[in-house]
Formats: C-alpha cells, structure tokens, sequence
C-alpha cells in the first residue's frame, strides 16, 4: 500500500529533480561550507559572460544562476510557485519565465506576470574572483 503521507508536491518535487537529472542538467562540484555553496565559473562557460543562465544541482537542490552584468550574479530556486515547471532566464526580456502558463518574474524573482501566486525563492550570490558564492 502506498505510503498515505507522500503528497503531490513532494512528489512534483522528486519528479522533477529526477527529470533533471535525466535531461542531464549540470551536476556541479562545489566546495560547500555550511549554506555557501562556491561553484568554479571554469565549470559554467555559459556564465562567463553576461546575459548567460544555467540551472544546476546543488546539493540535491536545483539552483538557476544568471550572469545579469559583468561584475554580478542572481541565483534563484528556479521552480515556479504556480505548477511547479521549471523556469528559464530569457536574456532578451531581462526576465525570468516559465514555460508551462507564462509567469514571469523580474531579477528580484517577484512575479510581474502570474499565474504566480508567489515570488521566486531568492539566494544571496556573489561573483568572487573565478567563482560564484551562493548562500542556500
């Protein structure tokens, strides 16, 4: 009999940080320290410049990264607050969507165009040296 306490969302949850793996996101080796997580930018040439994004697995954690300007960086739980669908940084837009029902959200994470009922989940991140810091 299935275990009566898994609930839809731990389910979307697991579902779809399998999916990720299986669309081989990247796994990046960081060097953690408590919450800090400092990922090597040599391991994330999208990030070199900026206007690039990534999403990764942190810790079993999906984390989306966007390089918005030379000298900073955004990280942000990239699954959207209405259904659950991972997002995407769309350079062009200077905006954060999901491709499921069109949210957007603005580079703070909070949502500029719903169904979103809810902000973004935001992590502090810092670009250091030749690595992002990113507290979670």
């Amino acid at each position: 009999m299935p275990d009566s306490k898994l609930v839809r969302r731990n389910f979307l949850k697991s579902s779809g940080l399998t999916l990720a793996g299986l669309l081989g996101l990247p796994t990046v080796m960081a060097h953690a320290e408590g919450t800090k997580v400092a990922v090597p930018l040599a391991k994330l040439e999208m990030l070199k410049a900026a206007g690039g994004s990534v999403v990764i697995k942190v810790k079993s954690k999906l984390v989306l990264l966007i390089r918005n300007t030379p000298t900073s960086v955004k990280a942000f739980n990239p699954i959207c607050t209405h259904m659950h669908c991972v997002v995407a940084y769309s350079a062009g837009e200077n905006k954060i969507n999901c491709p499921c029902h069109g949210s957007q959200f603005d580079l703070d994470g909070h949502v500029v165009h719903g169904p979103a009922p809810h902000p973004l989940e935001a992590y502090a991140a810092t670009l250091e040296a030749e690595r992002i810091v990113v507290t979670l």
